[in-house]
């Protein structure tokens, strides 16, 4: 089986702690039960992944969200394999203070770390959608803009999840333009910026098991990625290594480093042929 680290981050309030509940308890806290987290939080569930049938040991860390434990949180989450992104759908606020936190997992996780961004509170504005505050395209251009931007309309440089950086205000992610705005017709085709972009509801759990399912999906092929990269680098420091692999008695020819059998010796001055050998 395989284990991966998947971190939560967002704003305080957004239901950071009720959407980790909801996945791996199946339960619902309610507002008027919901404490705030102090640091962090971390929970430990098996999922399965259907597609390749391999088992995830998946531990799931719960962030603080205020600003007085941000310091504390970043330890927490260094080495992660996958992160959510949360903002509150009725709360912009909550949304541009994401430029903040993807800022900080690109200082201390790896490129290839799993990236999705999920809005919460889906039931609040299906029950009054003069609640939203923050659009469905807006969470999509966000992503498109600054986490491919390789794929989105306007060329970008890069094509990871690190390659480039969010505008930012003081407070965190800057307001896309009208410009960019109408650029998100471009992006409909693009499956990888939309299987990035969830909105959800911890209170009914619309959304929530889909989510996971997909950064599973992930997690399963990142693992893949990196076994196979470490496979090759192993591969080719054996290669690359003067006599690692054919030097020795009957082995073949020995390299710089076959002790028994070495021929190395090395030229001093500029004429003649005087030579020394550091093998005797």
């Amino acid at each position: 089986s395989l284990e991966a680290k998947l971190v939560v981050l967002g704003s305080q309030g957004v239901g950071k702690t009720t959407l980790v509940h909801r996945y791996a308890k199946n339960t619902y806290i309610p507002p008027s039960r919901a404490q705030s987290t102090v640091g962090a939080s971390f929970l430990t569930t098996r999922v399965s992944d259907p597609e390749s049938g391999a088992d995830i040991r998946l531990q799931i860390w719960d962030t603080a969200g205020q600003e007085r434990f941000r310091s504390i949180s970043r330890l927490y989450y260094r080495g992660a394999n996958a992160a959510i992104l949360c903002y509150d759908v009725t709360s912009a606020k909550s949304f541009e203070d994401m430029g903040t936190w993807l800022k900080e997992l690109r200082e201390n996780c790896a490129a290839d770390t799993v990236i999705h961004v999920v809005g919460t509170k889906s039931d609040v504005v299906a029950k009054d959608p003069t609640l939203r505050e923050v659009s469905f395209e807006r969470c999509i251009g966000y992503v498109a803009e600054m986490l491919y931007p390789s794929l989105a309309s306007t060329p970008g440089v890069g094509g990871g999840p690190f390659m480039s950086s969010p505008p930012t205000t003081a407070g965190g992610l800057a307001h896309l333009s009208s410009s960019q705005s109408n650029r998100l017709s471009g992006f409909w085709g693009q499956e990888q910026i939309w299987g990035c972009c969830h909105e959800v509801s911890s209170k009914d759990g619309e959304g929530i098991e889909e989510m996971f399912r997909v950064v599973t999906r992930k997690l399963v092929e990142q693992h893949a990625r990196r076994a196979e990269r470490q496979r090759l680098l192993e591969e080719y420091a054996m290669r690359g290594t003067p006599g690692m692999d054919t030097g020795g008695p009957g082995g073949g020819q020995g390299g710089y480093f076959d002790l028994q059998n070495g021929t190395g010796s090395f030229r001093l001055g500029q004429h003649g042929d005087k030579r020394r050998s550091w093998l005797g």
